[in-house]
Order: structure tokens, then sequence, then C-alpha cells
């Protein structure tokens, strides 16, 4: 009930104060929580010591300090609602493989991970006129669950129903849709032994592509879609999406919500 009410409370925060208060409150919250050394923070500077080896401890907490914020801004922009970037501010990096992609008829697995604003990437698709539906881990309290299905509907994402998410999946992309994996997380039951392995059994079955996709924030505040090369499914059963996602984590090291235990084979 707490966790509703909360919900509640953002929600009619971010859409009554203006865009840039509400950030700056999101960020004054982040920074606080990030202060109470909540088991988010730890588990987010464990991840990044896995994935990252070697950082020193004050460049470890300067990451995890700069993801707290991270997150808090694009779930504030989240709740606020479908308002697209003004022209040229969302950059599209990889555009060639969005591109193929598309002109292959195929359906389309994006893999991606919590890195930056994840919910903004789908929108972004979706805005292109893909049909896109989201493998989304369902909230516990069912008031929650609608709230985030709303505001993903508004922004033309659709979210695949849990309890018959692989037909559904399956069937969506044999018509030639796309739908969106988050691999950084424990998979759910209804997936194989990792969300990279029920990629690779969705794309096996269907004949999809598995396009590897993740959108953020650069310091100019501008955002940047990055859309890489299809993985095989077979090396994407073998893990291959773990060295993308360093790859991001190299490039943008601050971004990365990684607030529970990630799998293993990722970090």
């Amino acid at each position: 009930m707490l966790a509703v009410l909360a919900y509640r409370a953002a929600d009619v925060v971010a859409g009554v104060l203006p865009a840039r208060a509400a950030d700056a409150l999101a960020v004054l919250i982040a920074r606080a929580a990030y202060a109470l050394h909540l088991p988010a923070r730890r588990f987010l500077e464990a991840n990044l010591s896995r994935v990252l080896p070697g950082l020193p401890a004050t460049r470890r907490r300067a990451l995890g300090r700069a993801a707290f914020v991270s997150f808090a801004r694009g779930f504030a922009r989240f709740l606020r609602g479908p308002h697209p970037l003004p022209p040229g501010r969302v950059r599209i990096e990889g555009a060639e493989h969005l591109a193929l992609a598309r002109a292959s008829g195929r359906g389309v697995i994006l893999l991606s991970a919590h890195v930056g604003d994840w919910e903004l990437g789908a929108a972004c698709i979706a805005s292109q006129g893909i049909p896109l539906h989201l493998a989304a881990r369902r909230q516990r309290e069912g008031a929650i669950e609608a709230l985030f299905a709303r505001r993903r509907l508004s922004d033309g994402v659709r979210v695949l129903p849990a309890e018959a998410r692989f037909v559904l999946g399956a069937a969506a992309l044999r018509r030639g849709e796309w739908i969106a994996l988050m691999a950084d997380r424990a998979p759910a039951r209804a997936h194989a032994t990792s969300v990279c392995a029920w990629a690779a059994a969705l794309a096996r079955r269907t004949g999809a592509l598995v396009l590897p996709a993740v959108c953020v924030s650069e310091p100019d505040g501008s955002r940047v879609l990055r859309i890489e090369a299809p993985i095989p499914p077979a090396r994407c059963r073998e893990g291959a999406f773990a060295d993308t996602l360093r790859g991001w984590l190299e490039r943008w090291p601050g971004q990365w919500a990684a607030f529970e235990p990630v799998p293993e084979g990722i970090a």
C-alpha cells in the first residue's frame, strides 16, 4: 500500500511541477537515497566492480551516485508522459543496423539493459511506426503495474502479459513485430536459464533478429539511441551480450541502474 501511495504521489508531482523543477527534485531524492546506503547501492557498486574490475573506491562511489541520479531523471521524465525531445536531441548511432533490421521484414528482439533511459529508447523505436512489445517484469502491486502500462502505452509501447510471454512474443515476432528484453536482470520463471538464452530460443523459433540497443544521455543533455549489429542466436545463447554491455559501460559507466545482483554470464 505504501508503495502504491509513493508511486501515485510521484506521478502527481511529476505532472504538476515544471520539468526543470521535477528533475531537480528527482536529483535531490536520488542523492539522499544514495547517502542512505540502501541495498540498491551495495548491489550497484558490487556489479560495477564485477564488470569494470580495478575501479578505485572513490571512482566506484562517484559512478554509483551518478547512476542513482541518472535513474531518477529518467523516471521523472517517464512519469511526465509522452513529451518528445526537440528535433535533433536524440541522435541515432548505428542507424544502418536499424534500417537493415526494418528492411528485412523479420521480427526483431531488442536486447537491452538498465542503462540510461530505457523507457525513452523504447518510445523512440515505437515513434518510428514499429509495433513494439515490452517483456517487462511485473510490478508487485496491480495499481503500479497499471500506471506503468498506461505510461508505456501512451508512448506506443505495449507490455507482453507475463503469463503467456513466450507464446505471445513468438506470435508477435512471426508477424514481423518487435519485442524488447532486458538482459541484465535475473530471468523470470517463464524464461530459460537467462534472458539471453530466452532471446536465442525465440530467435531460432521465429527467425527473428537479435539487435542490442541502448538509450543514454550525453554530457550536453542530448540523448543517444545506440543500435549495435545483430547477434546470431548461437552467440547470444553463449553470452555474447556481456561484451556489448561491457562496451556500453566503458563509455557510459555512470548510467547503469544495476540495483540488484545481475545474472552470471552478464557481469
